[in-house]
């Protein structure tokens, strides 16, 4: 058959598309019918020789049953074996009219290529699960977005990249993407030297999630664990001043009554609906939104920006900030009575609102998109704030006494406390045995002015955080010694209608019991160290959280050349800072810029992602310690203290054994 882009079979068409389809031949039932069984096999022994006569045939006998796309496929080992198959096909009631047959090579290796994970819904990864000659055990290989391999399961076979170079495979996977709107399952061969398709269909594990909820919204808002205060704080400044007036502005009415913001295993997930619709004006939420919401296979890039933001829009948000500002030095905490105290939260409150909208607008639109085309990391010097450049030259220079008196804190949510109050990361505060020099060069090219106003908005954002610190340590104490709280760190888990009644009314609500409030503590510092998965799909979360599972194949992007081995630690949230040592390997996803005087520690960095505003990217960089990135699932694929290495080839081998 020839290439036909309207043909009747589906092979016409795929070889249309350049696919690497195999000779194929359309039978007639009639032309069957009219030959004996010899006669059949002499017709079938004068088509073209091919393969050098170690040709096998394939013969499509239809859909595997009514509702399937997929054929059922017939392998016949000589032209006796199909001519029988081709007597009995069509000696049935009823008949097909005609069918297809195809001529192959011997097989080397066979197998399904899916170009898109056909279990993950959170991963835009292509998966091939074959055999390879001489083996009967079923291999799988995953490659990510860049083509690399990120996954490979141990066996005694002949590995199955070795049996189909990798070149091939990314190639079919990459005509498949471009010729189906859909994700294709497509079903090959390798006869040693060629990659043959035998079929190809629309991959049928891969329902579209209804709701969609993601934990990696945005680093520079909430990247860890926060406490039920902080939640109910921050999340409803963030929707009443930043997502309600957008909802107005691009009139989603059905979104005015959608929550933008849940709580789950003790860290804040953003509703992906908002970023669906945010696509049409910012390509940068393009990122926020799964793969299965992603544009179709056949349809390339991402829809349009609007216009970028121009110089006015940039000095009002200056201007607001700088009011901002002003506000919260101004802010005093009124100490006189009750009714004092919880007006200077009200004003607190009235300011972090004010400052949701500008920040939002920083971190979710503004900044996502100014990001998108940046391939490198942003200089460090325009991400850290004043306090912590200080707190890290302190740790290079050996400085204890410059970190005892720091205001550093490890997180916006009040529950951090600052370092010159000693909190438990203050000890594993060290200087590395041959301290890095510290590089601060920003190139001449860089656009600095949004990204210096979103480290200025991120500045004030911790600046709420400390006042409001400040005050509930005042208002726990109150509640402790009217016998409202067991101790004073509880007001942090309170929610903010428990605090308005234990403070209000005096009485403690059935929610706020001491009971709950322990689970809550020992739930918010498990979820600090598992970590949580990256998205919730219909209520089933995909991606990381909680590791302890090896994989065998841990590749990414170098980013800093180099080579490091030590014990692996992941970090998840601030809480696991005082686990770091000297030479570790640290494994991070979302990284607080706070935390860049404990990673300066670290002997490598391995980077899930590949954003140019992770600060651990940052410092890896300025301080030259060696670091890939865009290592997909690291963060639950190694176990804590087991021993591992990084390569120069952005690898990290790690070992089964502990340090």
């Amino acid at each position: 058959m020839a290439a036909d882009e309207r043909g009747d079979e589906n092979v016409q068409r795929w070889l249309a598309s350049g696919l690497p389809v195999p000779p194929s031949w359309r039978i007639s039932r009639q032309a069957v019918l009219e030959q004996d069984t010899d006669g059949l096999v002499r017709r079938l022994r004068a088509l073209p020789r091919m393969f050098n006569g170690e040709r096998y045939w394939v013969l499509h006998q239809g859909a595997m049953n009514a509702e399937s796309q997929r054929e059922s496929l017939l392998n016949l080992d000589s032209d006796e074996a199909l001519a029988a198959a081709l007597t009995t096909v069509f000696d049935r009631d009823p008949a097909p009219e005609q069918v297809v047959v195809q001529a192959l090579p011997r097989q080397r290796a066979a197998g399904v290529l899916f170009t898109r994970h056909p279990l993950r819904q959170d991963l835009p990864h292509m998966v091939v699960e074959g055999v390879a000659e001489g083996g009967a055990e079923r291999q799988r290989l995953i490659f990510d977005e860049d083509g690399r391999l990120v996954y490979r399961a141990d066996s005694d076979a002949v590995a199955l990249d070795q049996a189909v170079p990798a070149s091939q495979l990314l190639a079919l996977g990459e005509q498949l993407k471009r010729g189906f709107e859909r994700p294709q399952a497509g079903e090959w061969i390798h006869d040693g030297e060629r990659l043959w398709l035998l079929q190809t269909l629309p991959v049928g594990s891969l329902p579209v999630p209804k709701e969609v909820w993601t934990r990696r919204a945005t680093p520079a808002l909430f990247n860890q664990a926060l406490t039920p205060l902080w939640y109910t704080l921050a999340g409803r400044w963030l929707k009443t001043h930043f997502w309600r007036r957008l909802v107005e502005k691009h009139g989603w009415d059905d979104l005015a009554r959608i929550e933008p913001y849940r709580r789950q295993q003790s860290h804040l997930y953003t509703n992906s609906e908002f970023f669906r619709r945010l696509r049409e004006h910012h390509p940068g939420a393009a990122a926020k939104v799964p793969p299965a919401w992603q544009p179709l296979e056949s349809v390339a890039g991402y829809p349009g920006a609007g216009k970028p933001a121009g110089r006015l829009q940039h000095w009002r948000q200056s201007g607001e900030l700088a009011v901002i500002g002003r506000r919260l030095k101004g802010w005093r905490a009124q100490h006189r009575d009750r009714e004092r105290l919880w007006r200077s939260l009200m004003e607190l409150d009235r300011i972090g609102e004010r400052l949701a909208a500008q920040e939002g607008a920083l971190a979710y639109l503004s900044l996502p998109d100014r990001l998108l085309a940046e391939r490198d990391p942003v200089p460090l010097a325009l991400l850290l704030s004043e306090v912590e450049m200080a707190a890290l030259r302190a740790v290079l220079a050996g400085d204890r006494s410059a970190l005892e008196a720091s205001r550093l804190r490890t997180g916006a949510d009040p529950v951090h406390a600052p370092l010159c109050d000693q909190p438990a990361q203050f000890q594993s505060l060290r200087t590395p045995a041959r301290p890095p020099t510290l590089h601060e060069e920003i190139p001449p090219h860089l656009d600095q002015s949004l990204l210096r106003l979103a480290r200025r908005a991120r500045g004030l954002r911790f600046a709420v955080g400390n006042r409001l610190r400040t005050l509930l340590v005042d208002v726990a104490a109150l509640l402790v010694r009217d016998k409202l709280l067991a101790h004073p760190d509880d007001v942090f888990f309170l929610y903010f209608d428990e605090l308005w009644e234990l403070w209000m009314q005096g009485r403690v609500p059935a929610s706020a019991s001491g009971d709950v409030i322990g689970q809550r503590k020992v739930r918010y510092l498990e979820d600090a160290h598992a970590g949580a998965p990256d998205w919730k799909m219909d209520r089933i979360g995909f991606g990381f959280g909680g590791g302890g599972r090896l994989s065998p194949v841990l590749r990414g992007a170098t980013l800093v050349p180099g080579t490091a081995s030590g014990p692996v630690r992941r970090l998840c949230s601030a809480w696991a800072l005082n686990r770091l040592q000297p030479g570790d390997i640290v494994v991070v996803d979302q990284v607080d810029p706070s935390w860049a005087p404990w990673l300066v520690q670290a002997a490598g960095l391995v980077i899930t992602g590949r954003d140019p505003a992770n600060v651990a990217a940052s410092l890896a960089v300025a301080c030259a310690i060696p670091a890939v990135w865009d290592v997909s699932d690291v963060m639950h694929s190694v176990v804590d203290g087991t021993c591992a290495t990084l390569d120069e080839r952005g690898e990290l081998i790690v070992n089964s054994e502990s340090s």
